[in-house]
């Protein structure tokens, strides 16, 4: 029966070590280690610590009843800023015979006997606590799992930083493809990070949660990427295009989100979305695939409010600039035919002469 037990731990320690595997966040990490710790040490509760400078964040738990998530203690104040510092497991029984546990911490909660163990254990990042509400004596290969868990969670972090700053890196090459492409049409490049600056604020005027607000700030400089397959003949053209013409710089949508697509970030899934459904529109006569209303994706709709009246209200190669008055009065027709009415809506709360310069201090509302 003992040789079953331990059998079944180190099989959940192997499945555990595989979705650590393929996570790409920190919070996916922590997730995933705060229950299989849990789990495989068969105890009450178990949280997660990361080193913050000079202090121990429990950023995590999975507990019968509430531990320490979210606060902050002093490395030399708790037993996982011991484990840190020392660089070693910390094996306690009884909680209230160790002079290393800060006991008044303890007292609220259920802990009679709990295992830290460091997180990389040449240059501890953080620590995993397991722990019992009755005594109970961690054996040795309790302590060996746990701490096999907390080594693949040390390359697990380090994969999701590395991972991270390539996605950053992606993120930004491909913003300064799109400002090479927009630099062609606009000589001040600045039109991408205008509609970018609209598209987070009409985001934030529907009501969306302020991590959305920022995905969607990201990813919408990258909405006319697909220009950089377009010849000049066509982008400058000062006048009218032929349909011919047209036609091939209406390919532009698709062809960005072709340029974007099988990203496993979400700011660079969420340029996608956008890239080819920002030209759609509300009554279904738009392209690249003639979809309407909410079939169109939310991203989609309030770039599509963004980057018209930001065109609209600047210097192209094709068109002079519209008064703000205008150029607000074409959005408001538009209502229901090109564009979404509720983000049209949305649209109407945001200070007008701002939207054209850049100026988001201001306090201006759109003129009636």
């Amino acid at each position: 029966m003992e040789r079953r037990t331990d059998y079944d731990r180190a099989k959940l320690l192997v499945e555990a070590i595989q979705e650590l595997s393929v996570t790409r966040t920190v919070e996916d990490v922590r997730s995933v280690v705060r229950s299989a710790a849990r789990v495989i040490a068969g105890a009450d509760g178990a949280t997660f610590v990361l080193r913050d400078e000079g202090q121990c964040h429990y950023v995590d738990e999975d507990a019968i009843s509430p531990l320490w998530k979210g606060l902050r203690f002093p490395l030399e104040a708790c037993i996982s800023g011991w484990t840190m510092l020392n660089k070693r497991p910390a094996v306690i029984p009884d909680i209230y015979a160790d002079v290393r546990i800060p006991h008044d911490a303890y007292r609220p909660t259920f802990v009679t006997s709990l295992v830290m163990v460091p997180i990389r254990k040449g240059d501890p990042i953080g620590a995993i606590g397991t722990y019992w509400a009755k005594r109970h004596h961690a054996t040795d290969e309790e302590v060996e799992l746990l701490q096999a868990l907390a080594d693949s969670t040390a390359v697990a972090m380090e994969n999701a930083r590395m991972l991270l700053e390539i996605e950053r890196a992606r993120l930004e090459t491909l913003t300064r493809l799109a400002f090479a492409a927009e630099f062609r049409d606009d000589d001040t490049f600045q039109h991408t990070q205008r509609v970018a600056r609209t598209a987070s604020l009409l985001s934030r005027e529907l009501g969306l949660p302020e991590s959305d607000t920022l995905l969607i700030r990201q990813a919408a400089s990258l909405h006319d990427i697909g220009k950089l397959a377009v010849p000049d003949a066509i982008l400058l053209k000062p006048g009218r295009l032929t349909t011919g013409e047209y036609d091939q710089m209406k390919e532009h949508a698709a062809i960005g989100a072709a340029m974007l697509e099988g990203s496993h970030s979400d700011a660079l899934k969420l340029a996608g979305e956008i890239a080819l459904t920002h030209h759609e529109r509300w009554d279904g006569t738009g392209y690249p695939n003639r979809v309407a209303e909410h079939e169109i994706p939310l991203s989609g709709r309030i770039v599509a409010v963004a980057d018209v009246f930001d065109s609209l209200t600047h210097v192209r190669p094709y068109k002079s600039a519209w008064s703000l008055q205008d150029a607000v009065g074409e959005i408001r027709s538009l209502r229901g035919a090109q564009f979404d009415p509720t983000v049209v809506e949305a649209f109407e709360g945001l200070p007008a002469a701002s939207l054209i310069d850049g100026d988001f201090g201001t306090e201006l509302k759109l003129v009636a």
